[in-house]
């Protein structure tokens, strides 16, 4: 221990002295400290690029280290580096057995190995070779020197000084293990600190860098899928080249192609046994992972909870549909017993009614019966009273209830008046074939012949109106003036012209199909200008239809759509009409507003207040009106497409 003598104390300083402050004590306060110091560097450097030790060491250690040595390219006085202490089976080595030797243990570098730089490696075979160089060591007892030792640091030099030689070397380094750990962990061992350094050593030959860490049992959940898949994907620079079979003794081509192909056949043996370890390595590695079942433990909990979420909804759902099913159930029972009591109850009704009418219907037979039937009874013939008794039948049959019950209680007042009786009945009759001209054949007893052959033909004449006006159908404007255009493009001679007139209307005019006697009678009377005035029939029809203010409202074109705006057949003219002039003209800016509402609220949209929300995005129009609008604008694209 170093030792120093104080000076001696001056004179004048005595025991009276005053001391003196020259200066007071500062007071104590709180500073932040902070790590520094080299290892401390590197480790936030290899946090920052996520990089091993070894690479690290290579990027900014390594550096600093030859700065501090001045060991460079061209030094050759520079301080002693470190080698391997030379044993005796270095100094044995056979140099023709030279890619079998650890050329790292023969420049002494077996320590830095695949770290090492290029200048150690000069620096190393420099050092090397002056120790072991044959001018320096002595003559062997035969007077020779051995220079085997020489030859093999020769030798190893010019592997490891040529960066491709030397990748090959270091990619079948034996001195580096290529193990795996086993498949089972003991409860002793850490798996971060058992398969860490695995794939730290691994990482060396990745062609992707920077290479990720295994981490530890904090690493997020990101950090450490992103490290597998790194690895499930590993692409290695690995070689094998170093492990070629030579046979320099051969001159023959033939032998030297055979040879290569079977190089190059266990290169790729080999390549392919690797990339296998590698991934049996990452494959053992993940299922010992504890993170990995720990998050798939967190994953089953996920799962399970969302299920019994889902369960517990579900369950909840159903308990609303039971309740609501039945309290539909009860409703729709309750519903059903009204409608069968209310059906019982009109049943009844009907069934009284049928007896009072039978009663009634019974009263005035017998009532009639009693009286003969109104006739003389010296004519009265048993075929009469039939005649007359069915004729009776057909008349009630034809009269209702009420009008029953009040000629039941005329007969009873002009009883016993066969006469007054008799006109009753027969009035009674006639009005029943003016009411009926059907019923006439039935009576030929109680009225004269004449009035029943004129009620039959006034049936026959009504029937055939009836069929007639049943068969034709009002024509439009615009089927006459289709109808004339058919006219002239199917003429006469055209095969079953009328039949193809009749489905050329509505297939292009949308029309209900005609038969050819409705055509051919129509086109005659067009050619001929029946009831048309001082025009055709066509014009008269288009000018009346024109002056009417709501058709002129129906012919305008829409914004987007200019084909004719066509009567669906089930509306009259009048309602259309109506519709039409109630409804004002839609704008450019309202159709576009209903188009953009119709994209974002399509047919596919659950809410029940689709319509609303479409009303809503369309300025100043009622959600009636944009229904009605969708409605018309449906319609015309329909009736252009049945145009077309």
């Amino acid at each position: 221990m170093p030792t120093f003598t104080l000076p001696q104390v001056p004179a004048s300083l005595t025991g009276g002295s005053v001391a003196v402050v020259h200066a007071p004590i500062s007071k104590t306060a709180t500073a932040h400290i902070q790590a520094v110091g080299e290892h401390f560097t590197s480790y936030l450097r290899r946090r920052q690029d996520n990089s091993t030790e070894s690479e690290d060491y290579e990027k900014h250690g390594l550096p600093r280290a030859l700065a501090r040595t001045k060991l460079d390219d061209k030094s050759t006085t520079a301080e002693t580096l470190t080698l391997d202490e030379v044993t005796e089976d270095l100094l044995q080595l056979n140099p023709a057995e030279w890619k079998t030797q650890d050329h790292y243990r023969v420049l002494g570098l077996s320590e830095l190995r695949f770290r090492a730089t290029p200048a150690q490696i000069k620096r190393a075979h420099q050092m090397r070779a002056l120790q072991f160089h044959p001018d320096k060591l002595a003559m062997a007892s035969d007077g020779t020197r051995s220079d085997g030792f020489f030859k093999c640091i020769q030798k190893a030099h010019d592997v490891l000084r040529d960066p491709a030689k030397r990748r090959q070397y270091d990619s079948v380094d034996r001195a580096i293990s290529d193990d795996i750990p086993k498949a089972r962990l003991s409860p002793d061992q850490d798996f971060f600190a058992v398969y860490g350094p695995v794939f730290e050593r691994e990482s060396r030959f990745s062609k992707r860098q920077p290479v990720p860490l295994l981490g530890d049992l904090d690493t997020p959940r990101d950090d450490m899928e992103a490290f597998y898949r790194f690895w499930a994907s590993f692409d290695s620079w690995r070689l094998f080249d170093y492990l070629d079979k030579v046979k320099e003794q051969t001159e023959n081509r033939e032998e030297k192609r055979w040879q290569e192909k079977k190089n190059k056949a266990e290169r790729a043996r080999l390549k392919k046994e690797d990339n296998k370890r590698i991934l049996d390595l990452v494959q053992q590695a993940m299922a010992l992972d504890p993170r990995v079942e720990m998050y798939r433990e967190q994953e089953r909990q996920d799962k399970e909870r969302k299920r019994l979420e889902r369960e517990s909804l579900a369950r909840q759902a159903e308990s609303e549909r039971a309740a609501a099913e039945d309290l539909r159930a009860r409703q729709q029972k309750q519903e059903a017993e009204e409608k069968s009591r209310l059906a019982a109850e009109e049943k009844r009704q009907r069934e009284q009614k049928k007896q009072e009418e039978r009663a009634a219907k019974r009263a005035v037979r017998a009532l009639i019966a009693e009286h003969e039937f109104m006739a003389d009874p010296d004519a009265l013939t048993s075929a009469m009273s039939t005649s007359r008794a069915a004729e009776v039948d057909i008349l009630l049959e034809n009269m209702t209830a009420a009008a029953i019950s009040e000629f039941h209680q005329a007969l009873l007042a002009k009883s016993p008046d066969r006469a007054q009786m008799l006109e009753l009945v027969t009035g009674e009759i006639r009005r029943a074939i003016d009411r009926t001209p059907a019923v006439a054949m039935g009576f030929s007893s109680f009225v004269r012949g004449a009035e029943v052959v004129q009620g039959v033909k006034q049936a026959q004449k009504d029937s055939s109106v009836r069929q007639h006006a049943k068969a034709q159908r009002e024509w439009s404007a615009k089927e006459l003036e289709m109808l004339t255009k058919a006219a002239n493009k199917f003429p006469g001679g055209t095969v079953n012209r009328w039949e193809t007139i009749g489905k050329w209307l509505a297939q292009h005019g949308g029309f209900k199909l005609r038969s050819g006697d409705e055509l051919l009678a129509k086109t005659s009377e067009l050619r001929k200008g029946a009831n048309s005035g001082s025009g055709s029939l066509v014009k008269e029809l288009q000018n009346r239809t024109a002056s009417t203010p709501d058709n002129a409202a129906l012919n305008q074109a829409s914004v987007r759509y200019d084909g004719p705006t066509l009567i669906p057949p089930q509306q009259t003219h009048q309602e259309t009409t109506k519709e039409v002039a109630l409804e004002r003209p839609w704008s450019t800016n309202e159709q576009g507003q209903l188009e953009r509402a119709l994209q974002a609220y399509p047919p596919s949209y659950k809410g029940a207040d689709r319509w609303d929300k479409i009303a809503e995005a369309v300025v100043g129009r009622t959600r009636k009106e944009c229904k009605s609008r969708v409605r018309h604008l449906a319609e015309q694209v329909r009736s252009k497409n049945v145009v077309k």
